[in-house]
């Protein structure tokens, strides 16, 4: 993953300036196995997790906090191959958050699209909601979330009720 390779979803930007405003602190949470598996850089991703999160501020959004695992369980890079405690559908980051910043996982939602985020927030006792994939598609449909939507500004209202 690079810089160049990043493009929100339409839309996206809204959707977290609403949730936002409604007091909710949000975070980003992502497996990036990408070094582990000899594909990149960790440079390169640690760029694009910095460009990400420059591209979030200027348009206002405030993460509290990212959180990205670059291991991967048949990655070839030591160190970062195998299982680890950190890759979603682990609840790591999110207990790792709850601690950091007094966060209540049962009042909180875990969003994505695929069966691993789900499966974390489940895990965490969190809310979760499901969103299409870049494709428009359901990535998998194997573990139910709380909440299915076409797009995260479309799950947002429900999260706010």
């Amino acid at each position: 993953m690079f810089p160049e390779d990043v493009s929100l979803l339409p839309n996206v930007l809204e959707a977290l300036l609403r949730l936002q405003d409604a007091d909710y602190s949000l975070f980003l949470i992502s497996n990036q196995g990408a070094f582990a598996k000899g594909k990149v850089s960790l440079k390169s991703l640690i760029t694009t997790a910095n460009y990400i999160a420059d591209l979030l501020k200027n348009a206002g959004v405030c993460l509290t906090q990212a959180y990205y695992s670059f291991t991967h369980p048949n990655g070839i890079v030591k160190d970062f191959s195998g299982i680890s405690l950190e890759r979603k559908p682990s609840p790591y980051f999110l207990h790792v958050a709850a601690a950091a910043y007094d966060i209540d996982l049962s009042n909180s939602w875990m969003i994505g699209d695929r069966d691993t985020d789900i499966q974390c927030g489940k895990l965490a006792g969190c809310k979760t909601a499901r969103i299409l994939d870049v494709h428009g598609k359901i990535y998998s449909d194997s573990i139910i979330p709380d909440v299915e939507a076409k797009s995260l500004y479309d799950a947002v209202p429900v999260i706010l009720k």
